[in-house]
């Protein structure tokens, strides 16, 4: 059995060995992720993995972006993957190795892929929380917040490259 997930993860069991443990690490994230916009793909699995909740008008999910799927010429609704979305919208090739999918390059693409309809999706989305009487007060992310990554292992942003 593979404890690791590593076809998704990338994480192999020499990644863990001298690792924080999940609630000292868990704890951090959360104090890292506060007041913060989260970029990703399919990231409510990342959140449901760490039992957090993230508000959902602080969260850009890739996978549910309608305006990605139409760029990409995908019929309206359909939920893509970001291999499919990576190929098609920024002609890079990820998640291709026998190794599993690298979480750098993943992240990286979910990145990219927000920044292509960035501004229509933040007009959208402030648009929206503006017409709820009972919003709160929105976080709107813009290219120039976004976080400087200090924490990935050498090993895996080298795989990443």
């Amino acid at each position: 059995m593979d404890y690791f997930r590593t076809r998704w993860s990338g994480i192999r069991r020499h990644h863990l060995l001298n690792a924080t443990p999940f609630v000292e690490a868990r704890e951090e994230i959360l104090s890292i992720l506060e007041g913060k916009v989260v970029v990703g793909h399919s990231v409510y699995n990342d959140f449901k993995a760490l039992d957090m909740f993230h508000p959902g008008h602080m969260v850009r999910d890739t996978s549910t972006m309608r305006h990605l799927s139409r760029l990409a010429g995908f019929p309206r609704g359909r939920c893509l993957s970001l291999k499919i979305l990576a190929s098609k919208l920024l002609d890079r090739r990820i998640q291709a190795g026998r190794r599993g999918h690298c979480s750098v390059q993943d992240a990286q693409a979910a990145l990219d892929l927000y920044k292509l309809v960035e501004g229509e999706w933040e007009r959208e989305l402030e648009e929206e929380l503006r017409g709820k009487d009972s919003a709160p007060e929105p976080h709107f992310a813009s290219s120039r917040h976004y976080m400087q990554d200090e924490y990935w292992p050498d090993d895996l942003s080298a795989d990443s490259q």
